[in-house]
């Protein structure tokens, strides 16, 4: 099947606007806490806060709870209406099921107001779907029956996926709940299946990737949906799982969730949210030089039959700011002084950074590097474990730390150590020295990466001007690397 062009602007427009209007060109401002009312029934989430017009010096950091209005009665069991066509085949065709999407109303989830019935008649015409429509059957009320559930992507024009889900009553497919989300481009999604709620049925869980962004800065939103199904589908719980701000430096969300039971043995689950933005050029990119770290939090839901409640909200760590962690000069009574000396670079207009030097007695050593000075550390220590100290760079550049090490034989210096990491963690994080194993040597240990290789790929034809190959996946990864002591330098460790 091939992808139409002939989808109805204003539906088009409708979705975009709710689904995506809180993403713009520039990262967000800095959180703050918003008054919101508690609806009767609150359904459990986490969301982000709205972006302004310019870049600003954080990205959308710590997300704030937003109310989702209760679901009216048409998102109720007793309200769905039976669907107007009937699709009765249990593995039917995808003309069949674009069909039954188009000619029956079904349960969209607006994140403003939860689920309401739409006509998706304007949104698909003959063949929409594509060729790689992944299509699920799965028993997620535990009725016995398999379930379809469905999920699709127009990467290349409309840059949004979804996911369809809809029960099988025993003759037909019921009313299907869709929930849409969109990207001002490179969208991606997963579809899979998790038990959240104890009750030895899988929910259905739906992951968003999303990218927005302009000149010079890219920003990435990971959004989780928890769909839970009995007579009816909701979705039980949504919110924002991880976040990266590439401008000139960086700026990380990372969600960490923890499920468990509580004392009266109802599923819950914690989201431990942790957020900083890397120290930056003063000056440039409206981006503060200081490094910034936002208040950590604890979110606890717990099920309620229903919905996941917020029973609870802590602090774990207050917010603050390191406006310098620097030493620029170390002395050895061995080898003398050394200091580095630094000199902006502004050649690249949208990434100034100093240029720095390494010098030994006033004496350059090796090549100059990328460095923040406030931010940058010199030291002597032994890091070969042969009782001689080495010279110890440890520089913080834009989003990235390097290690230097060299050894002294006399006056000449060798350099035993070039390890350069991404910063991955509020702790500035990017490279250190550590004794990983315990073996007695030190090694040094770097941030690699933020986000897995792309999986799920899928090559998409009648793409202008050529086929292209797309990958549905990306996950938030902050992957770490080690280098090792082989006698003569550090060298970085093979994967296993």
């Amino acid at each position: 099947m091939k992808l139409k062009l002939t989808v109805s602007t204003a539906f088009l427009f409708l979705v975009w606007g709710l689904l995506v209007g809180c993403q713009s060109d520039a990262p967000s401002v800095e959180p703050t806490e918003t008054a919101v009312s508690t609806p009767q029934v609150e359904l459990g989430m986490e969301t982000a806060v709205q972006a302004t017009t310019d870049p600003t010096n954080t990205p959308r950091l710590e997300p704030s709870p937003t109310t989702i209005s209760t679901p009216t009665t048409t998102a109720t069991a007793t309200a769905v209406p039976t669907p107007s066509f009937s699709l009765t085949q249990r593995k039917s065709t995808l003309a069949e099921i674009e069909t039954f999407l188009t000619q029956s109303p079904v349960l969209f989830f607006y994140p403003d107001r939860g689920l309401e019935l739409v006509s998706l008649s304007d949104y698909f015409t003959e063949n929409d779907l594509t060729e790689h429509t992944e299509i699920f059957y799965e028993d997620v009320n535990g009725d016995g029956e398999s379930d379809l559930i469905l999920a699709d992507m127009f990467p290349f024009l409309w840059n949004n996926g979804f996911v369809v889900v809809s029960l099988w009553d025993g003759e037909q497919y019921g009313t299907p709940l869709v929930i849409m989300d969109g990207a001002k481009y490179s969208p991606g999604l997963r579809v899979k299946f998790e038990d959240w709620t104890n009750d030895a049925n899988p929910e259905v869980i739906f992951d968003f990737k999303s990218d927005t962004g302009g000149t010079g800065f890219l920003e990435t939103a990971w959004t989780r949906y928890v769909i839970h199904c009995q007579t009816s589908c909701n979705v039980a719980w949504w919110g924002i799982t991880g976040q990266l701000s590439n401008y000139t430096s960086i700026g990380l969300v990372t969600t960490i969730t923890e499920r468990s039971l509580d004392e009266e043995g109802n599923p819950s689950f914690a989201v431990i949210n942790e957020s900083f933005y890397a120290p930056d050029v003063k000056g440039y990119g409206h981006i503060s030089s200081s490094q910034r770290v936002f208040t950590s939090t604890m979110k606890t839901y717990t099920w309620n039959g229903t919905f996941f409640d917020k029973i609870s909200e802590n602090v774990l760590e207050p917010a603050y700011t390191v406006t310098s962690d620097s030493v620029l000069s170390a002395g050895s009574q061995t080898y003398g002084t050394a200091t580095i000396t630094s000199e902006l670079d502004e050649s690249d207009s949208y990434r100034p950074i100093f240029r720095c030097t390494l010098n030994l007695n006033d004496k350059p050593i090796g090549e100059s590097f990328e460095c923040l000075p406030d931010f940058t550390k010199i030291f002597w220590q032994d890091i070969t474990s042969d009782g001689t100290e080495e010279l110890v760079v440890l520089a913080t550049g834009l989003g990235t730390q390097q290690l230097l090490a060299y050894e002294f034989e006399e006056q000449e210096a060798t350099q035993i150590a070039n390890a350069v990491g991404v910063i991955i963690r509020s702790d500035l994080f990017g490279v250190r020295l550590d004794d990983i194993d315990k073996d007695g040597q030190l090694e040094i240990l770097t941030g690699s990466g933020y986000v897995t290789e792309g999986s799920n790929c899928k090559v998409y034809e009648n793409i202008y001007p050529d086929p292209a190959e797309f990958c549905w996946w990306y996950e938030l990864d902050l992957q770490e690397q080690i280098y090792k002591w082989n006698g003569e330098m550090f060298v970085l460790k093979p994967e296993e």
